[in-house]
């Protein structure tokens, strides 16, 4: 069944509007596991839906070493929790930004990313985008 609060018709278009969805207390129950977006959703402002599901992979092949796959999993998961929330969370923050509708608020945004030197902004999402595994 359909939310109406978040499906709109738009012109003949179905659009969706994004929602949050709650923090799951954990990603792993007995020997399942969820990774990308069925372990935490995000909002696309950084684009790291798909980057998150990889580094997710990436993680849970690793702690797959041979040993019990439920003990593995919450090795997963508590490997992954903290960095996601933080990705998740700064996610949200820029798709806050992006959305102020308010003409001088958007004047404003608009002039500090026109303005912010690139190096500067490349090194803001060092935090993002230097994940090692």
């Amino acid at each position: 069944m359909m939310d109406e609060r978040t499906a709109v018709v738009v012109g003949g278009v179905l659009r969706h509007e994004p929602c949050d969805l709650p923090t799951l207390p954990s990603c792993a129950r007995g020997r399942a596991a969820l990774l990308g977006d069925a372990a935490r959703a995000m909002s696309p402002a950084l684009g790291q839906g798909a980057c998150q599901a990889l580094e997710d992979a990436v993680t849970l092949a690793d702690r797959l070493d041979g040993g019990p796959v439920d003990e593995a999993l919450r090795r997963y998961d508590r490997l992954r929790r903290p960095r996601a929330r933080q990705v998740v969370r700064r996610s949200a923050r820029v798709e806050a930004v992006a959305r102020w509708a308010w003409p001088p608020a958007v004047v404003l945004r608009d002039s500090v990313v026109r303005l912010t030197p690139s190096a500067v902004a490349s090194r803001s999402m060092d935090p993002v985008l230097g994940w090692t595994p």
